[in-house]
């Protein structure tokens, strides 16, 4: 049986209240309980802050397909019109994800925010079940429903709750409820009752940990707490406040009533009103605010007494809790209060205050009895488990779908959109405007991905405005044809670059790359679930604009995968410009953040990288982001080379090939070794050696006096060439002419020029550094040092070995393809199991 909890009830501001951990907790044990059953999750896209919570809270539960995002159309003040339309997409969508029950955590959330529910609005093919909390605003409309809008919305919910297959109550004084007012049979109505985590337990405060909690919530006695979960009548804080005023003065000069819970500032001043009518002073209530698990446990633990006067409660989550923390409890006799305190003696009349603050005052001064609360209390408690909730919640699901283990799920066909379609010209509430018929488009655009293609989103931010024809933007462009050209199984591969604060399609780019494409304009990126960003570029000048972005996309299920080049500019910022080092630290911390996949261009700064996100790796709700590595390919015919050559080519050529030449490829910038290597060769022309140096590669940074001697060397363009900025198709033509490479960079994240150098059989020296060690192993002469000195002996060296026919040899030295490179960037992002 395949089920879908619709999970808004944790997402709405229903979250901060007792229906926020129901649905949490029920949701997580009916995960634990499935057996062979599959629970999906349905989110709503519209309620983003709790998405990221609601996946980390089931990552070890359910798989992450199965948490699904569903877009509902959403403004400030929506009409008629667009609320109608959200009832129908929604139901399409669960329709969608063929679902034998849809269990709906939270049905009368939405007025006011961007919550949807609805039964019935479209003809659907799962059944439907929906957790009853209570119906106080039913049972009590002059007070609940007075203001007609919210009147016609409650009972418009109430409408369509009757349409439910199934009534889970939380209680049997909910069960009851829903069977009287409601006119649903019995037997749909199954009570599978309500309990608390396993964090709520007996806390023993030492000293420091006591004064701390009282000093952070301004508690100065022992205090007599009341947590409601929430703001309105039926909470009784008026009897309450009059009640605590009731006690002897001595008992109030030890104590102090404590209310925890979230109030808005006009709530505060209405309590705080109520203090002043009953005549107690302003030390005498403390008003906390929200508090978290944690910090509630330990005043649960710190309280004297728990009080809960609440009139009517669908089950009533505050008295468990303080019950299993050991506190002693008294709460009102109506509603399913009786049943989860489970003690006569226990009980009070809510509307007398009277007869609250005698029971106060028999706990607080009579020790005998208040021990016997809290050792009654401990049985009692164990009556609920979570466990126990779900088991009974699966039973009921499967009669309502008639499942038996024989049963397989059975795949239904997708619902048709003309059924939606038609659904939505029916609505007769009001005429939508050109923006609402937008908004619906784009919601139902996005809850149709999980039946579309899907999108390998390829971030070139960077080289659609500026080929640098640097070795990134090589890269950039022999695995972007590549991908274009063999994209994955399912996914249709789409380059994008951001602009303007939004990500868009590269059409106008990819067209001049692979013609044929019947979209030029640059449109919006309209991404959806299951979507794969990938980031070819290194983006680091964006990384403030993208991050928010890019965190949305991961909200709405978009996996982010990266390509780090390496982390050279945090090991050596000193060969960057300043600013560079900042830009790139703040890129690095983004995509840690974000991060699904960071994948290196080698094994060496893949544990570079692990090393350095352990010590900087950024607070993340879900995993740690997966570190791997793929190597780079070669073939420069496959990476959109360009073309040309100098109308001096020939004589460079003849240069070439007079005498032994050392190349050197690579943008000239401090780490890469340029000007040792000038020095050296300057030494071994004034020593008489007759031998080239060859230097391929565009102007960089911070090497003004090393393009000075360069420009002006006496060698230059006789044993000194420097081809500054030539085309692939010239570089493959001085690769063939020279005698050997060298690799004299300081730091590289790969190194693809021993590749390059490989494919044409051409022998290299290479600085010893590991990640050289990595690509080209014993296919290379290493040499270590920094100094003139040390370089020069390594050439004679070499030149010695070179005469003898005993250098170490390339040729049989591995490299990949730009096919198989992006082939194993691919395993990366989507390894196999």
């Amino acid at each position: 049986m395949r089920i879908v909890i619709d999970m808004q009830g944790a997402q709405s501001e229903s979250r901060f209240r007792g229906i926020g951990r129901y649905t949490l907790a029920l949701a997580q044990a009916i995960a634990r309980q499935a057996g062979e059953h599959e629970v999906w999750l349905a989110l709503n896209a519209r309620l983003p802050e709790s998405i990221p919570d609601l996946r980390a809270a089931f990552s070890s539960l359910i798989p992450l397909d199965r948490i699904r995002i569903f877009d509902v159309p959403c403004d400030e003040q929506p009409s008629s019109w667009m609320s109608r339309a959200a009832e129908l997409i929604r139901e399409s969508f669960l329709d969608s994800l063929q679902a034998d029950v849809i269990l709906v955590t939270s049905f009368f959330d939405g007025f006011g925010t961007s919550a949807v529910t609805s039964i019935g609005a479209l003809p659907v093919s799962h059944r439907t079940a929906v957790i009853l909390y209570d119906l106080i605003p039913l049972l009590n409309p002059e007070q609940y429903l007075p203001n007609k809008i919210f009147s016609d919305y409650y009972y418009r919910k109430i409408d369509w709750i009757k349409n439910a297959d199934m009534l889970l109550a939380i209680s049997e004084s909910s069960q009851q409820e829903g069977a009287q007012h409601l006119g649903m049979s019995p037997e749909k109505i199954w009570n599978i009752s309500a309990a608390i985590g396993p964090q709520f337990r007996p806390h023993q405060l030492g000293t420091m940990a006591k004064q701390a909690l009282q000093h952070r919530l301004k508690i100065k006695r022992k205090p007599v707490l009341y947590a409601p979960g929430g703001f309105d009548q039926r909470k009784n804080f008026a009897c309450l406040i009059e009640a605590y005023s009731l006690l002897d003065k001595t008992l109030r000069d030890q104590h102090q009533l404590v209310i925890a819970s979230k109030l808005q500032q006009p709530q505060r001043e209405e309590l705080t009103t109520l203090a002043k009518r009953f005549g107690l002073a302003p030390d005498e209530m403390v008003l906390t605010g929200y508090v978290e698990d944690d910090e509630l446990i330990e005043l649960y633990s710190l309280a004297e007494l728990f009080v809960f006067p609440s009139i009517h409660e669908g089950f009533g989550l505050p008295i468990l809790e303080a019950m299993a923390c050991g506190t002693a409890v008294i709460g009102s006799n109506r509603s399913s209060l009786p049943e989860v305190i489970g003690n006569a003696d226990a009980l009070f009349d809510p509307f007398s205050p009277r007869a609250i603050a005698d029971k106060m005052t028999q706990v607080l001064t009579d020790t005998t009895f208040r021990e016997q609360l809290r050792m009654q209390a401990q049985h009692q408690v164990q009556k609920f488990s979570w466990e126990s909730c779900a088991k009974t919640a699966l039973q009921a699901l499967e009669t309502l779908s008639n499942w038996s283990p024989s049963s397989a799920h059975a795949k239904l066909p997708v619902p048709s959109l003309l059924t939606l379609l038609e659904g939505l010209a029916a609505i007769t509430d009001g005429e939508p405007t050109e923006r609402e018929l937008c908004a619906v488009a784009a919601s139902i655009a996005f809850n149709a991905s999980s039946h579309n293609e899907k999108q390998l989103l390829l971030d070139i931010s960077s080289i659609v405005h500026v080929d640098a024809k640097s070795g990134i933007q090589r890269v950039v462009r022999s695995l972007l044809i590549e991908l274009l050209t063999f994209p994955p199984h399912g996914l249709v591969a789409r380059p994008v670059y951001f602009d303007d604060g939004i990500y868009r399609y590269a059409n106008h780019f990819t067209n001049g790359i692979i013609g044929n494409s019947d979209e030029c304009n640059d449109a919006p990126v309209d991404y959806c679930q299951d979507d794969i960003y990938l980031s070819l570029d290194l983006n680091m000048h964006l990384a403030e604009k993208t991050h928010s972005v890019l965190e949305h996309m991961k909200l709405m299920g978009v996996k982010l995968n990266f390509i780090v080049y390496d982390l050279l500019l945090v090991q050596r910022p000193d060969w960057w410009p300043a600013s560079n080092s900042a830009l790139f630290n703040e890129w690095l911390s983004s995509i840690s953040k974000l991060g699904d996949n960071l994948v290196c261009i080698s094994n060496a700064v893949a544990e570079e990288l692990n090393e350095w996100l352990k010590l900087n790796l950024p607070m993340r709700l879900d995993n740690s982001p997966i570190v791997s590595s793929f190597h780079l390919g070669a073939d420069i015919h496959n990476s959109l080379p360009t073309t040309g050559l100098a109308a001096d080519v020939g004589m460079i050529m003849k240069g070439l090939q007079a005498r032994v030449s050392f190349l050197m490829v690579g943008t000239i910038e401090p780490r890469k070794g340029h000007a040792q290597v000038l020095t050296t060769f300057e030494r071994l022309w004034s020593e008489g050696c007759d031998v080239n140096l060859v230097i391929v590669g565009k102007r960089g940074w911070m090497v003004d006096k090393l393009i000075n001697r360069l420009k002006c060397h006496p060698e230059k363009s006789r044993r000194l060439f420097w081809l500054e900025g030539i085309s692939d198709e010239f570089l493959e033509k001085v690769y063939a002419a020279s005698t050997c490479l060298i690799a004299a960079s300081e730091g590289e994240g790969f190194g693809l020029p021993l590749i390059e150098a490989a494919q044409h059989k051409l022998p290299i020296i290479a600085r010893d550094i590991s990640v050289f060690r990595e690509v080209a192993s014993e296919h290379a002469y290493y040499f270590s040092g920094l100094g003139a000195d040390d370089l020069e002996m390594a050439i004679k060296r070499w030149l010695e070995l070179f005469k003898k026919g005993k250098v170490p040899v390339s040729d049989n030295m591995p490299w990949l393809t730009w096919k198989e490179s992006a082939q194993q960037l691919l395993q990366a992002i989507f390894p196999v199991a």
